[in-house]
């Protein structure tokens, strides 16, 4: 055998063992670029699902806090409405008098004890 014919043979099987090894890099590349992007998808997915969790959350704080508040505007405005009723009956009934004033706040005290129970 001549060293050309050598050579030749060399070349091809060299030329052979490179494109196995290239399919098989290529093999790899594809399945770790099928892993990274199935992994980046889990992700995006968690993520959003958590963010909407959070967001439900914080919507339902929300919501409580409102429902709260509006209670005790309600809780307020009734007993704004009450103290006025009161002051106003008070003038009128007791006017100067000292044991009308006494009898008046005693009457005004059950009263107040009263609504406080049915309020609760």
């Amino acid at each position: 055998m001549s060293t050309t014919d050598l050579l030749d043979k060399i070349t091809q099987a060299s030329a052979e063992t490179i494109k196995a090894i290239e399919s098989e890099a290529s093999a790899t590349v594809t399945t770790i670029t099928d892993s990274t992007q199935a992994g980046v998808a889990k992700i995006a997915t968690e993520a959003k699902a958590a963010a909407e969790k959070a967001a439900t959350a914080v919507e339902r704080a929300t919501l409580a806090k409102a429902r709260q508040a509006g209670k005790l505007a309600v809780q307020t405005a009734k007993r704004a409405v009450f103290d006025d009723i009161m002051t106003a009956v008070e003038k009128a009934v007791v006017g100067d008098d000292n044991a009308k004033a006494q009898q008046f706040a005693d009457s005004k005290a059950t009263l107040e004890l009263h609504l406080s129970k049915q309020l609760g």
